[in-house]
Parts: C-alpha cells; structure tokens; sequence
C-alpha cells in the first residue's frame, strides 16, 4: 500500500487498538497484520464487550473524531452493513473533551488576525456545546447582537487528512483481494462517507448550507434558520446570529410555555416536507440537540452541517416510492426501489416483489397512527442490500431523517404519527410535482442522460458487434413475467402519449390566448375549436386509460 510508508504510525495505532477490542480479524481482512508493525506481543482484549457491533463502536471512539464521525454516518447505510451493527453506530456518541478556552480564543483570533475583543463585546469561555469537529460558545458583537461561535478542533484537519488517506488506502485494497469489496464497491462508498465528513470539516460549506436552508425556508412562518455572519465566517469559524429556545423533545416546558405540542410537531413535519420535496435541499440529523422551538412556536432548524440533496428526478421517484408505502401497493415500491438504484444490476423482480409484500404485513397492516415509515424505509434500504441494489447515500439519509423525524413526533404527541401529519401536505406534494417548471428541470436531466446515450452509442454498438462476431453472444428467451413486462411498456408508452397530449393542451392554450391570425383570415374562432378537440381527445384517451387500469 502507498500511503503505509506516510502514516505508518496511525496505521499501526489502528491496528493496535482494533485488535485490543478482539477484532483481529478485521486486521487480517484488510491486510493490516498487526506482526508487519512491529508489534509481537500478542495484546489483551478488552473485557466486558461481547457483542461484536458494540465492541466495533468502542475502537471508532477511541481512534478518534474521524472515525467516530465515520461510524455515525455509517450507521445510515443499512443498506450495506448488518442491521445488528448499524443500530450500535446509532448510538455512537461525541464523546470528547472540550477544547481549552485559551486554545478557541488563539482559533478565533488567528481567524480574524485581530484580537477577539475588537468585534465581540463578550464571548463565554464555557461552551455551550462540545463535539468531535467543533466547539460552541455564545457571544455578543459589539454592536449588541448575541451570536453563537462555533470553533473547528485544532490539528483535526491534519489528522482527519491522514485518516482519509488510510482510509481510501484499505478500501482500495478490500476491493482488490476481498468480494465483498467488489460487491459494495466499498472504495465509492468510502469516498461518498469522506466527501461528506471533508463538507463537516470546513466551515464555509455549513455556512453557504445554512443561507440556503434560510432563502428556502423563507417564505415558511413557522421555519427559522439562523442567520451567517458573514463578515466573521471562515473554514474553522463559524458565527451566527443565537435565536432563543428550547429542545423540541421537551414536552413539559412547551406546555409550560403555552404551547400544543401537537401544533408544534405539525410545523415540524412541514418544514421537513418542503426541504425533501419542494427544495429538494434538507436538514439530515434532526435530532433534538438541532431543531429548537422558540416562544411562538416556531421550529428553530439549527446545524447545517449535514444536508441531504434530492434532484427534481430524485424528488419524483421519493415520492413514488413513499406513495406506494402509504398506498400499501408492493408492486410500485418494489419498481421504484430498482428505480432508485445508481448502478445497473440484474434483480430477480418477482424475489424481490415477494419480500416486499412480506414487509407490507409486518408494517402496511398496522394503522397510519402506528404506520413507522422511517423504519419502513429503512428495512428497504436493507432488502436492497440482500438484492445488491445500490441506493445513493441521499435515500440512505431521507431514511434516517424521517426515523428521527418519526422520534420526535411520537414525543410531541403519542397519538399522532408523520403520516398523519403528512396528509394535509399530500395534495401541495402533488402539485410541486405536476408544476410545469418542475418539468424542466427532469427534463434537463433526461435530456443528459440521452446525450450521453447517443454519444456512447457508436461505442457500444462496436462492442456488441465484436462479442457477436466472437460468438459469445447468447440469448434465451422465456416467458416468465412476459405478462407483467409488456403491462410496464404499456403503462410507459401511454404515460408519454398523454404527455405529449398535455404538451398540445398547452401549447393550444398558448395560441387561443395570444395568437389571432387563423380567426382572422377564417372570420371565426379556429383555436378555440382545435383547442376544445384536443381536450375532447385528451379525457376520452385518459378516461379509457383509467378504465383499462393501465396507467
């Protein structure tokens, strides 16, 4: 490995304390044998940790902030780690000391190369928050505003830099000499994980998240996102304006205030309704520690640092495959669950079908008041990894948001649920989803996708033609699922036949509005009557569509 030589001190540490925790024989499998460090003394497992997963937990907190920071964002790939161990990651916790205050006030001065004292009136030299990244104390500017300033840990760009490093180094090497490298394509997923965890490190990115979640939540009452101090913001400072309030999970305090927790956790659902569906841009760790209720009861959205972002396609197959959920229909959650894959693969549609019907009994039978569709979506995620569907790690955090969305609720009020709460939602899902911009923006998708298509086809077909003339092309032929293929082709072509129809509708619209020049020269209304054909047309084939139950 070439990044052994650079880091060889860390990665004989990860090597001893892996194997301290009785998990030797991840040392092997990823080519790490503790003997090629120097280290011949066989060591003493740690005691007290049977399980495996929590054993797995206690090592990523003891090597530190990177791999504590890994574990949490692992724990949201139930889709490609064992159920035992990605509920242990939940539960892994930043456990770290506080940064000195004399360290923050160098951090903050280096930052600003002025003395602290010279835009802040005041700064707490008790933090109000510690992590493994950062450091939150609260202040005031000068000119009286109160604000919070997060503080990035010193030396942890270096390491985490190094970790990063080892890590790409092990992936790669996993890949090579291991089939479960090659089946997960770990070395994608290990820069999907570090691509995020290099977004927590700098500052300016949680800031530019921060002032888009703001702009798009804007026109949301009940929303509120702080405001970036630009002026003071850098990559290892943060400063906010501090918005006044109290945890959302706090039940008796909100009362106590004069609040409903019920109202409460309405605005909360819809908040989170507009970032996944309409913004396609959303919060991905709505803990309590993050989302606060001030004294109106507006839901405070605290913590950009972890956003997931949906296309306008990504939006429309999210929702297709919550609709299917909420509609208990198995056969189009099991469609866009292959939909959603990012990699071609050959699933066994009618295997796949069958196991998500067994989901549908163990969850659909239930009411929409006991209706769990965070977990829902989460044994989803991981029937895709028994089926090798590869989902992009954006569905891998809509699914841990809504369990925790789903949490916070349930605390607010025991007798509601998301899907209760998100049915008044349902029809504005609706019409973000038939808005003719939103058309264009799949469209520009779609039209790349085709591009791409057509520049590769000259390729391809070379391809084809030389596996042919080799002989090693061969085709079988049978009829299982001819039925249910050519009922999928003929919803297809008459979803695009009516697309084009609606496009006509449209356009006929266009020219009984602002074109006159055919009723001029024919002396009456041409348009109007082309236009009332058309929409003649148009609802007989919709309604016979409809009826013939191929839509």
């Amino acid at each position: 490995m070439l990044g052994r030589r650079r880091h060889w001190d860390r990665y004989r540490q990860i090597a001893e304390v892996l194997t301290r925790y009785g998990l030797k024989m991840i040392v092997d499998t990823l080519g790490m044998r503790y003997r090629q460090w120097g280290w011949f003394k066989k060591p003493r497992i740690m005691p007290g940790l049977d399980d495996w997963s929590d054993r797995i937990c206690q090592a990523l907190a003891e090597l530190g902030p990177t791999y504590i920071k890994l574990g949490q964002l692992a724990s949201t790939r139930s889709d490609l780690l064992p159920e035992r161990l990605v509920r242990a990651l939940a539960t892994l916790q930043d456990d770290v000391q506080a940064v000195a205050f004399d360290q923050v006030q160098k951090i903050v001065e280096a930052a600003w190369n002025q003395p602290y004292h010279t835009y802040l009136a005041y700064l707490d030299p008790t933090p109000l928050a510690t992590a493994s990244v950062g450091q939150v104390h609260s202040g005031r500017l000068a000119d009286g505003r109160e604000v919070v300033i997060k503080v990035r840990r010193p030396g942890i760009v270096a390491q985490s830099h190094a970790d990063f490093a080892i890590l790409r180094d092990l992936a790669q090497w996993a890949e090579r000499h291991s089939d479960w490298g090659k089946q997960y394509q770990i070395r994608r997923l290990v820069d999907d994980l570090i691509k995020t965890l290099q977004a927590e490190l700098d500052f300016g990115i949680e800031a530019t998240n921060t002032q888009t979640a703001r702009e798009n939540l804007r026109r949301n009452p009940w929303a509120i996102v702080p405001e970036v101090i630009w002026e003071l913001s850098r990559e290892d400072v943060l400063v906010l304006t501090r918005i006044q309030g109290i945890k959302i999970s706090d039940r008796e305090q909100l009362k106590a205030l004069g609040l409903s927790p019920g109202a409460v956790a309405s605005h909360l659902i819809e908040a989170l309704y507009q970032q996944v569906f309409e913004d396609g841009f959303f919060h991905a760790d709505p803990h309590p520690g993050n989302v606060h209720v001030n004294a109106e009861g507006g839901v405070i959205w605290l913590d950009w640092g972890m956003v997931g972002t949906f296309s306008p396609a990504m939006q429309r197959r999210s929702v297709d495959l919550i609709m299917g959920l909420i509609q208990q229909r198995s056969d189009r959650v099991a469609e866009s669950l292959i939909q959603l894959s990012q990699a071609s693969s050959t699933v066994n549609e009618q295997e796949l079908l069958t196991q998500v019907e067994i989901l549908r009994h163990r969850y659909y039978d239930a009411s929409l008041q006991d209706f769990a569709i965070g977990q829902a979506l989460w044994d989803l995620l991981g029937l895709a990894q028994r089926f090798q569907i590869q989902i992009p790690s954006d569905y891998a955090l809509l699914a841990k948001t809504a369990i925790l969305a789903d949490g916070l609720v349930r605390q607010l009020d025991p007798t509601a649920s998301l899907v209760e709460l998100s049915k008044p939602f349902a029809s504005r899902m609706l019409m973000h989803q038939l808005d003719p911009r939103h058309w264009w923006l799949s469209f520009g998708e779609d039209i790349g996708r085709w591009t791409d298509l057509l520049l590769n086809f000259p390729e391809d077909l070379s391809g084809a033609l030389k596996t042919m003339s080799r002989g090693e092309i061969h085709m079988v032929m049978e009829h299982k699922n001819v039925e249910r293929i050519l009922n999928h082709w003929e919803r297809l072509v008459n979803r695009i036949g009516l697309s084009f129809i609606l496009g006509s509708i449209i356009l006929g619209t266009a020219i009984v509005v602002h074109n006159g020049i055919l009723d001029r020269l024919l002396h009456f209304d041409v348009g109007e009557y082309v236009f009332i054909l058309a929409l003649l047309l148009a609802l007989g084939m919709i309604i016979h569509t409809l009826r013939k139950g191929r839509w």
